[in-house]
């Protein structure tokens, strides 16, 4: 029984080891599935097209599908309306026209409008197989078992060309038709090519004239034929595999396939893809015949069934239909970044990756956290998972052995020594170990450090002295004993630093500026300074400097001598180093960077900053300012990176990141790659909410589209169709409403709000990477048509109505002897105006200075009145009894009738005025007389003289003799002697 169980450990390894092998020998290809996730009306597709503008088309066993690499629209059978697909399993999509899809369903072929959305006309072909073929510009023809059919555009129906009768065993994969429109047609247990050419698919049937050729192709009779976009792979009856090239008119032979006839089972389609030969094959799986090694077979996902595949030439991609599975979407592997998945190089492996260093050997090294350390022989070259090593304290062992105990072996650093090829392990205890060749085996250094850490990072300031940087007790100076074979830690000592009287234990980085200062980056309290010749240290809190959250440092890469970048927890940091000062700038998501958690950044010779975060790579120009994401495109398989793991290779310059499920790697080559830039086209328009057909809106030429008013709120999605690099983002404006570019941003629908009636020119632009400058742009005009009484027009009628009615108006005004009237009323009051111009004249003459005294006195009774009061007054100044009833008797009215009276005239009380006259009288004869004060007051009838004074301050704020001194002499004393 434990033989039995040992033999089937044996075997399942090694059935992992195959697996893995052609998981590996199949890397030079990338996929990407394409199903229901996507939107993908059903996971069995059976034909493929991409139109010709761009967008690729899924035909189903459930509806045809559009795809535009960000969305899928589905459309099935709809009988409520007037056309519709005749069948949803549809077998074959062909071109029609530049805005036509031919749609062949099982029960016939739909001419179907990619403006409009819908089925044009439906085509039936009773007790016949056939099958639609057309080249780009839509020229078509339909094969069938008895006859042959072209497409004529004149009477927009298919006319019957003649019989056939050839022997064709494989309708869909036996004829092409060419850029002119000729069909050619590759018989079976035959030895030419049969040529089928119209006079012209646009006249009149009756003036048109079929003409049939033929040409040798193979001097020995061809058994099978597989066609795709003018290739001809065909197998003659020695089992020999040809490839023909129509446009070259070529035929290279690429082998003999009776042997994988025999192995495999039949093949279902055979064509090229980049320098190899692909074979779908019956049973499942594509076998690859490699050029590169003359044609060695390798059979790759065996998971799938192909039922079709289409080749994009120009980005590389091979589509592929399968039975289940979706569309599988095929490329080589992108060239951006090389990938290594721990989980591909062993299953025991779950330790995300830490520490990164190569060797002048070309070995790879990878620090895990848990796993040990893992060696990989010639990472450059293809990987074999049996040359593999793991190590630990414990000892080393194969990968393809190695099983996780319940040890838990955590590399955070991997750091060559200055002298030899040895280096320094750090790891998670007080111990420190070093790696060596010799020995080929961790060695742990004598002695202990004795506090608890994890060590982030080391410098060797001699052949005998390290400074190690820890997480969990913080900078730590040790001295070797370098006498024994072994080093042995001879002594050692904790430096402490302290930031707001916090004890700073915790560093995650180090790098060394010249050869005696160590700058750390900390968790929580920014950036150290550390001088090790004067022992002295500086803290620098980034977030009091910025006003951001970024004291939690991850991770530091130099820029050049005085100049460093700072990746935390909240962005990245930009140190310009001035002495002992820095200058820090803040580079966060209001600049641009998506993704702020930044775990690792390499600089590349350009000066380009790659930096691994917690949502995938970003590429940063410090020049321009600009940055780019990269999450699982461009092939990085790896969308969540982790601390610690990042790294240049000193020998080739290679640039490392790290994440939590394996690293990549690139050079400069690979970081240089020229993109590929397609159209942007207009996807998508959406008013107030609700998705309309966009075509509908645009002018006759398509150069406008074309909104009312009431159309005002409106979105347009866009899209470039790149398969390859979703990560793609764009910016736009409308000219004449916007008045700056929106940011780019992955979003591409451009939405507007109650735009204003008028015409406006909507630019979309987009960019691929960082460096982009010239971006590729798409344009559209937009005319937003006024409502009609908004228009110029309505404006021009409504104002002429308006002075129409005023005219009618004035008209019917003036017959009712309106103006005649008004003429008359307007001299009566200017008449009346002139007289009490007239009125006031002889009230300011008679009431002298007290007129304003008397604003309600206008009749020439009313003055004469007030002005012999005024005189009565005057009289009788000096007499003390003067008041309201001694006015009223010299007046001859009752003295109530006499108040009321003068108050109505002007607003106070008989007493307030005399009062006011004697106080007026009093100043006058100060300024103008020498009488004494006290005469001054017998003079006006006042007995009192501290009233006198309490009155005269109340009106004119200061004692008579200050107020006959300042008049007269111009100054005003301080105080009364």
């Amino acid at each position: 029984m434990i033989r039995s169980i040992s033999n089937m450990k044996i075997y399942l390894a090694s059935l992992l080891i195959a697996c893995f092998q052609v998981m590996l020998a199949s890397s030079s290809y990338s996929s990407f599935t394409i199903n229901h996730l996507q939107g993908l009306s059903n996971s069995a597709v059976l034909s493929i097209l991409q139109d010709n503008q761009g967008l690729m088309w899924f035909g189903t066993y459930d509806g045809l599908n559009c795809y535009d690499g960000r969305t899928i629209d589905v459309f099935r059978t709809d009988f409520s309306k007037g056309r519709t697909l005749d069948n949803n399993i549809i077998s074959r999509i062909q071109i029609a026209s530049d805005d036509k899809l031919w749609v062949q369903s099982y029960s016939g072929v739909n001419l179907f409008s990619t403006d409009s959305l819908s089925v044009i006309d439906n085509y039936v072909f009773p007790d016949e197989e056939v099958i639609v073929f057309s080249n780009r510009k839509g020229d078509s023809w339909i094969v069938g078992k008895r006859n042959l059919y072209y497409y004529n555009t004149y009477h927009r129906c298919f006319v019957k060309a003649g019989a056939m009768n050839l022997n064709l065993e494989n309708l869909q994969q036996s004829a092409y038709v060419d850029g002119q429109g000729g069909l050619h047609i590759v018989p079976v247990n035959d030895t030419k090519m049969i040529h089928f050419s119209l006079s012209s698919f646009s006249a009149d049937s009756l003036q048109t004239s079929l003409d049939v050729t033929s040409s040798p192709l193979h001097s020995k009779v061809i058994k099978k034929t597989f066609i795709q976009s003018g290739v001809i792979c065909f197998i003659d009856e020695a089992d020999d595999l040809y490839l023909y090239d129509v446009s070259k008119k070529s035929k290279v032979y690429i082998r003999n396939i009776g042997e994988l006839y025999r192995k495999y089972g039949n093949f279902m389609n055979v064509f090229p893809f980049y320098d190899d030969i692909l074979i779908t094959l019956h049973t499942g799986g594509i076998l690859r015949l490699m050029a590169s090694q003359q044609y060695t077979e390798d059979l790759i996902r065996v998971d799938l069934r192909i039922f079709s595949a289409y080749t994009d030439n120009q980005q590389g991609i091979l589509w592929m239909g399968t039975d289940g599975a979706g569309v599988v979407k095929f490329t080589k592997r992108d060239a951006l970044v090389t990938n290594l998945m721990l989980n591909r190089m062993s299953s025991s492996v779950s330790g995300q990756v830490r520490g990164i260093m190569t060797d002048r050997y070309g070995t790879l090294w990878v620090g895990t956290k848990g796993d040990g350390l893992i060696r990989i022989p010639d990472y450059q070259k293809e990987i074999d998972l049996k040359t593999l090593s793991v190590y630990s304290p414990k000892g080393k062992w194969a990968l393809t052995d190695y099983v996780r105990g319940p040890n838990f072996y955590p590399v955070f650093m991997l750091k060559k020594k200055a002298q030899g090829d040895d280096f320094w392990i750090g790891m998670s205890d007080s111990l420190l170990y070093y790696y060596s060749y010799q020995s080929d085996k961790l060695i742990r250094v004598g002695g202990s450090i004795r506090y608890p850490a994890e060590i982030h990072g080391l410098y060797e300031e001699n052949d005998s002295v390290l400074w190690v940087v820890t997480l969990g007790s913080g900078l730590i100076k040790v001295v070797l004993d370098k006498s024994h074979e072994i080093p042995e830690i001879k002594r050692f000592r904790r430096f402490r630093c302290f930031a707001e009287q916090k004890e700073l234990v915790e560093y995650s980085s180090l790098w060394v500026q010249g050869d005696s200062i160590l700058w750390l980056g900390s968790r929580g309290q920014g950036l150290v300074r550390f001088d090790i010749r004067k022992y002295e240290y500086q803290v620098y809190s980034l977030r009091t400097m910025l006003g951001k959250a970024v004291d939690d440092v991850l991770c530091l890469c130099e820029y050049d001598n005085n100049h460093f970048f700072v990746g935390t927890t909240a962005g990245l940091v930009s140190v310009e180093i001035n002495g002992r000062n820095i200058v820090p700038s803040y580079i966060g998501r209001e600049q641009g960077l998506v993704n702020e958690m930044v775990h690792g950044i390499v600089k590349d010779d350009a000066g380009i900053l790659w930096m691994g975060t917690n949502k995938g790579m970003i590429k940063y120009d410090p020049v321009s300012g600009g940055s780019y994401t990269y999450y699982y495109s461009k092939g990085i398989e790896i969308g969540e990176f982790s601390d610690d793991s990042y790294y240049r290779s000193p020998y080739n310059g290679d640039l490392f990141l790290g994440g939590v499920d394996g690293l990549l790697y690139m050079n400069d080559s690979q970081s240089s790659i020229p993109e590929y830039y397609p159209e942007l086209i207009l996807r998508k328009l959406i008013i107030d909410r609700e998705e309309v057909n966009l075509n509908r809106f645009y002018s006759a030429d398509r150069k406008q589209i074309l909104l009312s008013e009431e159309q005002n709120t409106f979105s347009l999605q866009f899209v470039a169709l790149d398969y390859l690099n979703s990560d793609i983002e764009y910016a736009y404006i409308l000219e004449g409403y916007d008045e700056k570019w929106s940011l780019f941003s992955k979003e591409n629908e451009a939405m507007f709000k109650n735009v204003p009636p008028g015409e406006y020119l909507l630019r979309i632009r987009y960019k691929k990477d960082v460096l982009d400058t010239v971006y590729k742009e798409y344009s559209v005009a937009i005319k937003i048509a006024p409502f009609w009484y908004h228009t110029i027009w309505a404006y021009l009628t409504l104002v002429l109505l308006i002075i129409l009615c005023l005219a009618g108006y004035i008209y019917k005004l003036h017959r009712k002897g309106f103006f005649e009237r008004l003429a008359r009323a307007w001299a009566v009051s200017k008449e009346l105006g002139e007289i009490q111009q007239e009125n006031l004249l002889v009230k300011a003459s008679a009431l002298g200075n007290w007129v304003a005294f008397f604003p309600y006195c206008n009749q020439p009774e009313q003055i004469t009145f007030i002005q012999r009061i005024i005189e009565i007054i005057e009289e009788n100044l000096d007499k003390e009894e003067l008041g309201p009833t001694f006015l009223a008797e010299r007046m001859h009215i009752s003295p109530r009738q006499f108040s009321r009276k003068f108050k109505d005239l002007s607003g106070i009380t008989p007493s307030d005025f005399i009062k006011k006259y004697r106080m007026e009288k009093a100043a006058q004869l100060l300024l103008e007389t020498d009488m004494s004060i006290q005469e001054v007051i017998e003079s006006i009838g006042i007995s009192s003289r501290p009233y006198f004074y309490k009155e005269f301050a109340d009106k004119y704020g200061t004692t008579p003799k200050n107020y006959r001194a300042h008049h007269k002499a111009g100054t005003l004393t301080e105080s009364e002697s």
